[in-house]
């Protein structure tokens, strides 16, 4: 199993109450903990990280400064008043199932990545997860641009298998919002 998954899901509590140290809010801080373990997580694909936990909250602290940074430099506009509070009770408890269902998603995807063939896992976080082309990931490794299609392709059936038999669902070419925002940005 992965060091990084290990420290994740060892301290993932003691991630967050860090994190919200930082930031005030826990919805955010939970947003962070879980992009700091993939980005942490993706870092550790090219290399072998001695010590995780420390790696994994210093990546957190890093994206929590980022985040400290964005914010006092966004325009705060005001809401308008609000009458439909039945409304704010029922998204609310939408929110928690949807913050649950995409943590559960996120440590089944690390598990079916870390299940793959080292190789392949290696290519297949490099395209999925960094974003990196066929091409560029070729020349990294020092393959051909076929293996890193064939690797690609075996990572998604298999990852799409695993999910599938663990909780009847498959579609890890979706990768969480959080990552994608941390692409984004950078």
């Amino acid at each position: 199993m992965s060091g990084i998954l290990s420290a994740y899901l060892a301290n993932e509590v003691a991630l967050k109450r860090y994190l919200r140290r930082f930031i005030r809010s826990r919805e955010a801080a939970d947003d962070l903990a879980q992009e700091a373990f993939l980005r942490a997580f993706a870092a550790e694909s090219g290399r072998i990280i001695e010590a995780p936990k420390a790696f994994l909250f210093k990546v957190a602290k890093n994206l929590a400064l980022n985040e400290i940074a964005r914010q006092s430099s966004v325009a705060i506009e005001p809401l308008g008043d609000f009458e439909g509070r039945e409304v704010l009770e029922d998204s609310n408890q939408a929110a928690i199932d949807d913050v649950v269902d995409s943590r559960e998603r996120i440590r089944l995807l690390a598990r079916a990545i870390a299940a793959l063939p080292p190789q392949c896992a290696k290519v297949f976080i490099l395209r999925k997860m960094q974003g990196m082309s066929q091409k560029e990931i070729a020349l990294r490794l020092n393959i051909s641009v076929r293996t890193v299609e064939n690797h690609v392709a075996t990572g998604l059936s298999r990852c799409r298998a695993y999910m599938q038999a663990h909780c009847g669902t498959g579609a890890p070419e979706r990768v969480p919002t959080a990552f994608v925002k941390a692409k984004k940005a950078q």
